[in-house]
Order: C-alpha cells, then sequence, then structure tokens
C-alpha cells in the first residue's frame, strides 16, 4: 500500500497549496518485480535450450548438427539474445524499483514539511498570528525544493 497523506496534515496541503503527491510506489516495486521475474524466465529458457542443444549435439553428428551448435553459440545468436533479454529486465526492474525509493522519499520528505510547517505555523499563532504569511511562503519554498530535488533524481 502507497504512502498516504495522513487526514490531519490535509489543512497543511490547502494551506501550503502544493498538492501531496499521488504516486504509487507499490506499483513501481510490483512492475520492478515483474520485470525480474521476467530475467529469470530468461535464464530458464537459456538453460533448457543450452540443455537441449547440449544434448543433441551430443547423440547426433554431421554439418548440419555442427551448424546448429555453431549459429546456437553464436554472438547474435539465440543465447546471446536471451542473455540480452534477461539483462535488459534486470536493469529495468531495478530502475523502477529506485524510482519506487525516490517517490517513496519524496513523499517522506513532504510529510516531514507539513509537520514542520505546522508547528512553525502554530507558533506563529501563538505570537499573534502575524507571521503566518511567512511561514506558508517558506513552507511552500520548502516543498517546491523538495519537488525539485526528486525530479532531479529521477532524471539523473
Amino acid at each position: 500500500m502507497s504512502l498516504e497523506l495522513p487526514p490531519s496534515l490535509a489543512p497543511m496541503e490547502l494551506f501550503l497549496g502544493r498538492l501531496f503527491s499521488d504516486g504509487k510506489e507499490d506499483v513501481l516495486l510490483q512492475m520492478g518485480d515483474d520485470h525480474d521475474s521476467h530475467a529469470v524466465t530468461m535464464g530458464e529458457h537459456l538453460a533448457a535450450g543450452g540443455a537441449h542443444v547440449g544434448g543433441f549435439v551430443a547423440t547426433n553428428s554431421g554439418d548440419g548438427v555442427t551448424a546448429l551448435h555453431e549459429s546456437f553459440r553464436h554472438p547474435e545468436g539465440p543465447h546471446q539474445n536471451l542473455t540480452d533479454a534477461g539483462t535488459g529486465s534486470r536493469v529495468i526492474g531495478l530502475g523502477l524499483k529506485t524510482s519506487a525509493g525516490i517517490v517513496l522519499a519524496h513523499k517522506g520528505m513532504t510529510l516531514l514539511q507539513y509537520g514542520l510547517t505546522a508547528a512553525a505555523l502554530a507558533q506563529a499563532f501563538a505570537t499573534g498570528g502575524a507571521l503566518a504569511p511567512f511561514v506558508q511562503q517558506a513552507g511552500q519554498r520548502s516543498l517546491d525544493a523538495i519537488a525539485n530535488v526528486t525530479v532531479n533524481e529521477l532524471l539523473m
């Protein structure tokens, strides 16, 4: 389940005018797991194919058998294609899982900033409330900075 905005901090979201992220980090994690399982499947296909070709080559002989063996092991043949597919799937899965971590960190930092702004706003109201607009502006700038860092991390 994704990290959601606690109802007690919903007024801070309205006060600051910055919406809480609706990113679904659990969906990103599931997508990453799906890509990882695809990589495992490619490895299984590779092992099964290699076993079949190896068994066929071991029990048969001839030019066609030799050609099949060489074709299977060719740098652009099925062996390399399945290896590349597995590697690509693992890289994509890792990228998706990393993105989920960044989204979760962004949500955590946003919640922290909402809490800090709520505390500063309470102090401002305790002293007469004149500083509330400054607290709002400082909170907005902090949330903008958090969003910029998140976007930069996702794009790097």
